[in-house]
């Protein structure tokens, strides 16, 4: 097992790479003894806890999720052989280094995380059932909410993990009493609203490009008419140029009105976009208020 992983010291190595402890292929470990299994998450949660944990640091979100989704796949192999107490420990751990964030102002590295704490929640609640799910579900509800008012489609992920795990009384009673308004939003497409909202922000800036070159255009047809008819030499005389040049700006003034027709329409929708996504985004919160209150009641009824 020393080839597999080593104890870390105190200077973290901040390259993922470079970290003795890393799992490089499931495929290729030997089975393992719970123990055995148990040191090396240990070591990944101790490193992931230390970057977290960092004070004036900006983690690297990316390397987080490589590392945390390392651990998951590990945990669902079935070379870790783990049991009902290593899960225990595992997920006491693991909740809480995430109940931490819920305390920090700069707390963007665990939300960018979220999606993979719940991969793990998830792939626990599938082996270990027996475990009290309140709390990460509780935290799952909060990072989710943040996601959302963050305006991350990723949010989604964290929801559909929640309501996959394996039904406690706990998380049936949050399906049927809580979650399922929040499915029932997303069967009516309340997934695709950022997607679109964002689009027509794309469409908003390119019709806005278009009028601003329009203007450049109409501005410089302009200044051509008013030039040729400073020089006209004979006043009854009606030139061609300067025909063409009325035409063509009668054109451009044309174009421009069209062009902002459909942006303002184009405004109007990703207003109402945005106003879906603000009511979606304020139910969302008070749902997550809710079933949190509800959580602690549950536990405290059960205790």
């Amino acid at each position: 097992m020393s080839n597999l992983y080593r104890n870390l010291n105190q200077d973290h190595s901040t390259n993922l790479e470079d970290l003795p402890f890393r799992i490089n292929s499931v495929e290729r470990l030997p089975v393992l003894a719970q123990e055995e299994s148990c040191q090396i998450i240990k070591q990944y949660f101790d490193y992931l806890e230390s970057l977290l944990g960092r004070k004036h640091s900006d983690p690297d979100v990316e390397q987080l999720r490589a590392l945390l989704t390392e651990i998951s796949g590990f945990i669902r192999s079935e070379k870790s052989q783990i049991k009902d107490d290593g899960y225990i420990r595992m997920l006491n751990r693991l909740t809480t280094i995430y109940a931490k964030g819920i305390q920090l102002e700069d707390d963007k590295a665990f939300i960018g995380t979220a999606v993979n704490y719940a991969d793990i929640m998830n792939t626990v609640s599938k082996s270990y059932a027996g475990y009290d799910y309140t709390e990460p579900v509780g935290l799952m509800l909060h990072y989710m909410d943040k996601l959302f008012n963050d305006r991350e489609e990723s949010w989604l992920e964290v929801f559909e993990y929640i309501i996959s795990m394996s039904d406690s009384h706990v998380l049936r009673m949050l399906k049927e009493q809580h979650l399922q308004e929040i499915q029932n939003w997303v069967e009516e497409g309340v997934d695709n609203l950022f997607a679109i909202w964002d689009e027509q922000l794309d469409v908003i800036n390119n019709l806005s490009n278009e009028i601003y070159l329009l203007d450049k255009q109409i501005l410089l047809t302009s200044r051509a008419l008013r030039k040729n008819m400073s020089q006209v030499t004979a006043p009854n005389v009606i030139y061609l140029r300067d025909i063409h040049l009325r035409k063509e700006l009668e054109q451009l003034r044309e174009k421009r009105q069209e062009l902002v027709a459909a942006r303002t329409g184009k405004i109007e929708l990703s207003a109402l976009l945005d106003e879906n996504i603000h009511e979606f985004g304020e139910r969302l919160t008070e749902i997550r208020r809710s079933t949190q209150i509800q959580l602690a009641w549950s536990n405290t009824a059960e205790s």
